[in-house]
């Protein structure tokens, strides 16, 4: 099916995670017998972005659309502790995706350079057309964070914003929070 030409942002965009998970690789969420259908928990972000020293042995997966306001080129970054990794989809489907850019150790809070593999080559993307997104992060101990920037037409390096992300793959679970933030 092709995107819709008339797509806008929502202002928020579905994070769930995995707590009680020792380890600091991506794969040490994936693997886990809970990953993906039982989360510990689930929360709509208004940004692409998570809490800062928050927890420790967790995983995150958030997951929507990314809604570009200009046709053009786009580059993505990604910032975490610890590692993580970042799907950007050619379309709306989670099926299209392929990984961007990700962490191989861990990054401080939006240090967008500290590894070369955090930055994506650029990608041409569609106005108000959506992308599926999604980034997987994995917590060990001591400081975690996660956050994905874009850089675009009119747009400088920034935490991409809710008014550019829209939640996939909602259920009941998620109405109550929504009726919250509205």
């Amino acid at each position: 099916t092709p995107s819709n030409p008339a797509a806008t942002g929502t202002g928020a965009i579905l994070c769930e995670w995995w707590s009680g998970i020792s380890g600091t690789a991506v794969s040490d969420l994936t693997s886990n017998a809970n990953y993906p259908d039982n989360p510990t928990g689930r929360e709509l972000l208004t940004k692409l972005e998570g809490p800062t020293d928050w927890a420790d042995n967790y995983g995150t997966r958030i997951r929507g659309y990314v809604i570009p306001p200009a046709d053009g080129n786009y580059t993505f970054w990604i910032a975490s502790d610890d590692a993580s990794e970042l799907w950007l989809s050619t379309d709306e489907q989670p099926g299209n995706t392929g990984k961007i850019a990700y962490v191989s150790n861990w990054t401080n809070s939006r240090e967008w350079n500290k590894e070369t593999n955090q930055q994506s080559a650029q990608k041409s993307l569609l106005a108000n057309h959506l992308y599926y997104i999604q980034v997987l992060q994995k917590e060990g101990t001591g400081g975690d964070n996660i956050a994905v920037a874009w850089q675009g037409p009119g747009i400088s390096q920034q935490v991409i914003d809710g008014l550019y992300l829209s939640p996939c793959c909602l259920d009941f679970r998620d109405f109550a929070a929504l009726a919250e933030q509205w």
